[in-house]
């Protein structure tokens, strides 16, 4: 059966012009390597808890001055966050500044 399918295919191809074959193989090539690219890429999602953000309670009789310690950590603490963040963003983007500056040098 499949010598005979062959031989059908084989017989209805040498009755085409060549760019309708040539369109033909693009038709499906093109498909299938689009699928391909998507079965490569396509990454196992690995599971991350959710986080959950903890609130303070503060009781309500502070003094003006534990407010203002509290605060002064709290700044403190904020500052080593945004650094740490500001650290992991400038990381991130490296790849892609270092790809923008050749692409640059290659007048794109």
């Amino acid at each position: 059966m499949p010598a005979a399918a062959y031989a059908d295919l084989r017989a209805f191809l040498k009755t085409r012009s060549r760019h309708q074959v040539g369109f033909a193989a693009a038709s499906i090539v093109i498909p299938l390597f689009t699928m391909f690219i998507f079965a490569v890429d396509e990454e196992e999602e690995v599971y991350r808890p959710p986080e959950v953000e903890w609130f303070k309670t503060y009781a309500a009789n502070r003094t003006d001055a534990q407010i203002i310690a509290q605060q002064k950590i709290d700044t403190a603490q904020r500052k080593i966050d945004e650094a740490r963040e500001k650290k992991e963003a400038d990381a991130r983007r490296a790849p892609f500044k270092k790809m923008d500056k050749a692409m640059d040098e290659m007048g794109l």
